[in-house]
């Protein structure tokens, strides 16, 4: 006879959520376009810096200041943008900060990126779990984000504290086409 598994805390259901697998993000993608028509970008297709920037700031960072305003973080973040071809300088890739997490295990597409970080700081922001577990936890800390225009791709570094309020906001609910166990 088989032992039962011993339940897994909040803390652990939570950290194991981040970084999204790379099904989970090829699902999204592929729903996104079959469900919403909104294709995957191709290089070259978001040459212009405006609506980059206008995405990034509308899709990534806006949120990430409203939205997840109960953790405490600060309102200044940092954005690398590499390969793009309106910078006369390139460049390199960034760290992952220390104390921090990668959101993907590999650089998502930047729209399908940005809508995820979107959706999930929407549902962390829902979780009143979220709220009283890590209420003012990411005190002053900062978001990383690596844009790679060659891609186009999204890399989102978070906090530690960030990334485990997301991870509890998701296995809370169960979203994401399954369960965390």
């Amino acid at each position: 006879m088989k032992k039962p598994a011993a339940k897994l805390t909040q803390r652990e259901r939570a950290d194991r959520v981040l970084p999204l697998s790379t099904l989970t993000i090829a699902t999204l993608e592929a729903r996104l376009y079959l469900e919403q028509n909104v294709p995957p970008a191709r290089p070259g297709d978001l040459n212009d810096p405006v609506m980059v920037a206008g995405f990034l700031r509308d899709t990534v960072v806006r949120p990430a200041l409203q939205q997840l305003a109960f953790l405490g973080m600060s309102t200044a973040h940092e954005i690398v943008v590499r390969n793009a071809p309106w910078m006369p300088e390139n460049p390199s890739i960034p760290a992952c900060p220390r104390e921090s997490r990668p959101m993907f295990v590999k650089p998502a597409g930047l729209l399908v990126g940005g809508l995820l970080f979107r959706y999930l700081a929407a549902l962390t922001d829902q979780s009143t779990n979220a709220h009283r577990s890590y209420l003012r936890a990411a005190e002053n800390q900062t978001l990383l984000l690596d844009v790679d225009m060659g891609g186009p791709a999204l890399q989102v570094y978070l906090p530690e504290p960030v990334a485990l309020a997301i991870g509890h906001a998701v296995a809370t609910h169960f979203v994401l086409g399954k369960a965390i166990a």
